[in-house]
């Protein structure tokens, strides 16, 4: 009975044993702290989450909106009147948008045009919202060619909410969103001007090839040229006279054919024309000799 006690309280004193006040004070604290400290981190948690949906569904209003049909009027208006020149056809036109990233709710609207002459974007600018309400319109103007140094091209903007053509350049890249209602007149201006991209591209193959092939008859020219030239003597002929006809003289001729005096023959192959050297011949032939 004794033992069997003995191995009790030996067995409950581990659980028994007091923690010391200072360790209870501590762990008290903490409680506390947490206690304090959680609701206000769900409540700053929350109030974030609140805000981000709350921009977000702003710049998704923003990009999705139609714009204004009084900017589009006043934008192809001006395109007519003032920016087109004479004869320049319209082949494709789309309304596009500009935003500042420090101000997206007051954005460049405009049109993006490709006419038969190159590629432009006209922007109507937002109202100073300090200035007067009937100031005239101002508008922005980008003029692009239409040429292989120029790529149009599908992408995103504002944080890859909205749609947007990007026009890469040699001077940099410039971005205009695209309304989704809009976007179909985006795709056939991508078309259209990757089609003329195309024949562009065939034009300069071709343009090369007939080049190449220019080169290649003025390198045999040249070579023909370059050959000697011989001159069968027929009767009456002289030496003054075949000399005359190949724009050289008698001496000439009786240097490279070893002839003394003026005695030729009927039938004699006479050389009228040394071999020449290819770079003599391209100096003759430039300056306009034969």
């Amino acid at each position: 009975m004794i033992h069997q006690l003995k191995m009790e309280s030996s067995f409950e004193a581990p659980e028994s044993t007091p923690s010391t006040p200072a360790v209870r004070k501590k762990k008290l604290r903490l409680k506390r702290k947490r206690r304090r400290m959680r609701p206000a981190m769900r409540y700053a948690t929350i109030a974030g989450c609140v805000l981000a949906v709350g921009l977000l569904v702003q710049f998704a209003i923003h990009t999705y909106r139609t714009e204004p049909r009084n900017t589009s009027a006043i934008a192809e208006r001006e395109l007519r009147l003032n920016t087109l020149v004479d004869g320049e056809r319209v082949v494709r036109l789309v309304a596009v948008f500009q935003r500042p990233w420090i101000d997206y709710f007051r954005a460049t609207r405009g049109l993006l045009v490709l006419t038969d002459r190159r590629l432009l974007f006209l922007g109507l600018e937002p109202r100073d919202l300090l200035g007067a309400g009937d100031s005239p319109p101002t508008f922005t103007e980008h003029d692009f060619p239409v040429d292989t140094a120029v790529q149009i091209r599908p992408g995103r903007t504002f944080f890859g909410i909205a749609k947007a053509l990007v026009i890469d350049t040699p001077e940099g890249s410039f971005r205009y969103g695209v309304p989704s209602q809009a976007w179909g007149k985006a795709s056939l201006l991508l078309h259209s001007v990757a089609a003329r991209h195309e024949r562009l591209v065939a034009i300069g193959v071709n343009q090369a090839k007939q080049r190449a092939a220019i080169e290649e008859q003025k390198k045999l020219a040249l070579q023909q040229a370059a050959k000697p030239k011989y001159y069968t003597v027929k009767r009456g002929d002289a030496l003054s006279s075949i000399a005359a006809r190949w724009n050289t003289t008698p001496d000439h001729l009786r240097q490279w054919n070893n002839i003394e005096g003026n005695r030729i023959r009927v039938g004699q192959a006479l050389l009228v024309k040394p071999k020449l050297n290819e770079s003599v011949v391209a100096g003759e032939v430039g300056n306009g000799k034969k």
